[in-house]
């Protein structure tokens, strides 16, 4: 899914978190450090995790994460991160991102996130709730 190019498209997202660039988040190349976009992507998954889990007694946790650098990014300012779930599983579902600072998609991301039981802190079964809000922020399908 990582290189699926509806991530490319800003259309495809059905969530969007606003971020800046700042000038720390460059290096000594002038454009933005490659660890940076890893918090981007991260601020874009705490908002949509925090859109879904309103209770103490489950949590999500990050299992992987994946990131394809398609430009630079130079300007410092805003961007956008857009966020889409890209599969469900039985306790976790993957999210498609995209990193934009315009029309220009600098970075694409991947991510498996794990809903986890806060008293044993072992993976738990998403319960149809939150499956049916999942379903609600999926990639729109292939055309063609």
């Amino acid at each position: 899914m990582p290189n699926d190019p509806r991530l490319l498209l800003r259309e495809s997202y059905p969530l969007w978190t606003g971020e800046l660039v700042r000038f720390g988040d460059t290096d000594r190349l002038g454009h933005v450090n490659n660890a940076k976009y890893a918090t981007y992507l991260e601020t874009a998954r705490v908002a949509l995790m925090q859109r879904l889990l309103k209770g103490p007694e489950t949590y999500f946790v990050l299992a992987r994460m994946a990131i394809d650098y398609r430009a630079e990014l130079r300007e410092l300012g805003p961007i956008e991160i857009g966020t889409a779930v890209t599969g469900i599983g039985r306790s976790s579902f993957t999210t498609g991102q995209g990193v934009f600072q315009g029309p220009l998609c600098a970075a694409t991301g991947e991510g498996v996130v794990v809903l986890v039981e806060a008293a044993t802190r072992r993976a738990t079964p998403l319960p149809e709730a939150l499956r049916a809000a999942l379903q609600g922020l999926a990639l729109p399908p292939q055309s063609g």
